[in-house]
């Protein structure tokens, strides 16, 4: 064998050699970098306080508040199925009730105060507020809702037109305007 021909062997064998040695380190890296402990990946972007309660809608009119049901005081919804007396009544209610899914969203803080009495359902009626707003009043200036009183509200019936915002569910109804 001659000297240049052993010269380029002996290289090239150092050449592989140190590729090995390089490749055997850096699998050696990795699986280090994979077992070292890490810090925070993400930083939290919420503010330090207490957290945000957590609100379900249960029907037009009750809300379920970090476990505790509550029925809102302050406004008369249209019942839901089956208890609706008519097509216009039921989709009334889905319709606050949809209202009432937009009004919690995102509600940082709640106040509930009870008024000491019971729905018919046995659920405890108080007054709501989601960050400071009124829920039931929200709903009854959209129409979905009435303020209590005496009188029942026919959701089944026309709706005059002195019924502010309320002609989507007049148009709901069977009976016509």
């Amino acid at each position: 064998m001659t000297t240049s021909r052993t010269f380029a062997t002996a290289a090239a064998n150092a050449w592989t050699q140190a590729r090995l040695a390089s490749f055997l380190l850096l699998a050696a890296l990795v699986l280090l970098s994979a077992c070292a402990p890490r810090g925070l990946q993400f930083i939290e972007a919420t503010q330090a306080g207490p957290a945000a309660p957590h609100i379900s809608v249960l029907q037009s009119d009750v809300l379920v508040i970090d476990g505790q049901t509550v029925h809102l005081a302050d406004a008369v919804t249209p019942q839901s199925s089956p208890d609706a007396r008519c097509a216009a009544e039921a989709l009334a209610s889905r319709q606050a009730a949809h209202r009432l899914k937009e009004l919690v969203h995102g509600v940082r803080t709640v106040t509930v105060t009870p008024t000491g009495t019971r729905d018919d359902q046995n659920r405890p009626n108080a007054r709501v507020l989601l960050d400071g707003e009124d829920p039931a009043h929200e709903l009854i200036e959209d129409g979905l809702a009435v303020a209590p009183g005496a009188k029942r509200f026919d959701w089944c019936a026309p709706i005059s037109a002195v019924f502010p915002r309320a002609e989507h569910i007049a148009a709901l109804s069977f009976s016509g305007t």
